[in-house]
């Protein structure tokens, strides 16, 4: 993401501090005997939130651990992390995605064995992106450049609690979608758009879409079903994995990027 990397990084850590003042849950990981071990899929550096959640463990005690399908360097381990099947049972404290959850391709079988890694007390930490960087839109619309190719974003999470919870943040991202500015280009993203719309587009008056909050979970459901993607809700992570903790963003005012990113720490149900 380039540019947004500083005020997503900051986005994360104030979270995760937030969490942890509030439910403790890494320093009560931190008391268990032994070292830990936090497991990043699909990263290859410590950025700030890894960091944070490092030194809440302890930082000496806590071992870090990369995983990417395309590793740059010796100190990432070659895997894909919708292929977790040859990790060990029980074996990492935390279990952290950041901006590439949408590259779940099935769903229950992540959820499955994110659960299955995780020891008992453990915590997964994954932010879901809804919508593009290029175009305020439902779902997880766009490719993202990886390994040297596209890769389709296909997956994402959302529950009633969020926009409930989130207002304000699902409000302005919804104001976008629903009246998008005259620049974007909706149906392909990154595209321009020719002059003469873009005058026609800022000449319009009022909303030209009607998704409200209220209804935010099932129009990005429909949307994503209708690409052949995933919509995960309660209805499925709860098999897997309570939610601890909620946060949400919407980045537009920030770097002028139409990303919304929510938040989920999550414990594994059962452990």
């Amino acid at each position: 993401m380039g540019i947004s990397d500083r005020h997503h990084f900051e986005w994360l850590t104030g979270a995760l501090g937030r969490f942890e003042a509030q439910q403790g849950k890494l320093a009560a990981l931190a008391h268990e005997p032994g070292p830990h071990a936090i497991w990043c899929m699909a990263g290859q550096q410590e950025i700030p939130p890894i960091a944070f959640i490092r030194d809440s463990l302890g930082r000496s005690r806590t071992e870090v651990v990369f995983f990417d399908k395309f590793p740059t360097g010796p100190e990432v381990r070659p895997l894909d992390m919708n292929v977790l099947e040859g990790l060990p049972d029980a074996a990492c404290d935390v279990l952290a995605l950041f901006r590439a959850s949408y590259f779940i391709n099935n769903p229950p079988r992540f959820l499955a064995q994110a659960r299955r890694v995780l020891r008992p007390g453990g915590l997964a930490v994954i932010d879901w992106l809804h919508g593009v960087s290029d175009a305020p839109v439902l779902g997880v619309q766009g490719d993202e450049g990886y390994g040297g190719g596209s890769t389709p974003r296909i997956t994402t999470y959302c529950d009633p609690q969020f926009p409930r919870e989130f207002t304000e943040e699902f409000e302005r991202f919804l104001r976008h979608v629903n009246r998008p500015p005259a620049w974007t280009n909706i149906e392909k993203p990154g595209t321009p758009v020719p002059f003469r719309e873009r005058v026609r587009r800022a000449l319009m008056s009022g909303p030209r879409g009607s998704v409200t909050v209220a209804g935010y979970g099932e129009a990005v459901r429909e949307a994503l079903e209708r690409e052949g993607k995933h919509l995960i809700g309660p209805e499925l992570m709860e098999q897997y994995f309570k939610v601890l903790f909620r946060d949400a963003r919407y980045f537009y005012r920030h770097v002028g990027k139409f990303n919304l990113f929510l938040l989920t720490v999550l414990s594994p149900v059962g452990k």
